[in-house]
């Protein structure tokens, strides 16, 4: 019956393979590597064949209905708000309208499977049916499953059916991230709430008017902890410290690691020393003075020293490969690529080095869900470009 059950399984399995394979016409590939197909399960040809149709895309069929759009956002859900004749609607990635051109903005990516659109002076939730779920006065973005409402001037948090779960109480708010959000009261200073509300860390933290505050990520959160030289330091979350150092940088755990610049001090003078540390306040990777790096992403970060060459390292601080010495700058990561800057353009490189796409686009978004939403230059036309290079200019 094991045997029968395991054979079974495998022939779904190389069934769905091969329809994967199958996929190569040149206007719809199959998803590049960093898409979700990972979690379809596979139980049935129909659903191999939905998987297959959800994962595709058609950059002739997207140039078509994006031509002459004045804006463009990022695909979340299978989804992509378009702003055309001063109206948003969403298409999928076949170029098909699934919410009609009929609101007024703004263009947001899906949450959660949830989007807000704007219309007749209310704002409008939506899933990625284009169903409307509910209306409200007050928009808002879901994360872990709550998302901000404003009643008085103040602000607390309603479910995904619009009850307000957690009363208006707050000065300010961010969003949940770990199952946290930080939130402010009379004071101005910080504290942080949990899911269902709970003060879980007083409001005792300031924070630079200059700065937004950090989230909670994997466990741990960067906030200031001497406010007259603005140093922070790490707390868990029950707002203990998690472990001693002051650092004057404000960076956030990511794979186990963050990157600091720690503040030694001796008497009245202090250093300042720079690397990656565990969550024991550990180096793991020490660098050189006056370097910067950025988060761990798929086990890549990137480190700058002004001056000096741009590169890349692993988790062990070897170093990976070299980045173009014309670039300037990196900036935002997603699907295994980072947006880099020639100081006047915008390109990007995947996370071995290589060129996707070369620095001739104005572009601020990251890679998500295959495709990146750029523009061909400044004030130009809105496109879309995939991970071989493809846009949708070339139509």
């Amino acid at each position: 019956m094991m045997n029968e059950l395991f054979y079974r399984k495998l022939a779904l399995l190389a069934l769905f393979l091969l329809m994967l394979s199958a996929c190569t016409d040149k206007k719809s590939p199959s998803a590049p590597d960093g898409s979700d197909s990972t979690a379809v399960s596979v139980a049935t040809e129909q659903e191999g064949q939905a998987a297959e149709e959800d994962d595709s895309y058609d950059l002739e069929a997207i140039a078509k209905a994006i031509e002459g759009c004045e804006d463009l956002g990022s695909f979340s859900h299978g989804l992509a708000g378009v702003k055309k004749d001063g109206k948003v609607g969403y298409i999928d990635k076949k170029g098909r309208t699934v919410i009609p051109f009929e609101y007024d903005g703004p263009i947001q990516e899906f949450s959660e499977g949830i989007v807000t659109v704007y219309k007749d002076g209310d704002d409008i939730y939506m899933d990625t049916s284009g169903k409307e779920l509910f209306r409200t006065q007050s928009f808002g973005r879901y994360f872990d499953g709550l998302s901000t409402v404003r009643e008085d001037g103040l602000i607390g948090f309603k479910d995904m059916k619009g009850n307000v779960v957690i009363p208006c109480q707050f000065n300010f708010a961010g969003d949940f991230s770990d199952g946290m959000c930080w939130v402010t009261k009379n004071t101005g200073k910080i504290g942080f709430i949990d899911t269902t509300g709970k003060m879980v860390i007083p409001c005792q933290f300031e924070w630079p008017s200059e700065r937004s505050p950090n989230d909670f990520h994997e466990g741990l959160c960067c906030v200031m902890v001497d406010g007259e030289h603005e140093w922070f330091g790490y707390i868990d979350k029950t707002g203990k410290r998690a472990f001693p150092g002051f650092y004057n940088s404000q960076s956030d755990f990511q794979e186990g690691l963050a990157y600091v610049s720690e503040v030694i001090r001796n008497g009245e003078d202090f250093e300042i020393k720079d690397g990656y540390i565990d969550k024991t306040g550990k180096y793991v990777i020490e660098l050189e003075k006056d370097c910067w790096g950025t988060p761990f992403y798929d086990g890549v970060a990137i480190v700058r020293k002004v001056g000096n060459p741009v590169y890349a390292i692993d988790k062990t601080g070897k170093k990976v490969f070299d980045i173009d010495p014309q670039i300037k700058n990196f900036d935002n990561y997603g699907d295994g690529v980072w947006q880099v800057w020639d100081g006047n353009l915008m390109g990007y490189i995947d996370n071995t080095g290589k060129t996707i796409l070369p620095c001739k686009y104005y572009a601020y978004k990251p890679f998500s869900e295959g495709l990146v939403a750029l523009q061909d230059k400044q004030g130009g036309r809105w496109g879309f470009a995939d991970k071989q290079g493809h846009t949708t200019f070339d139509f």
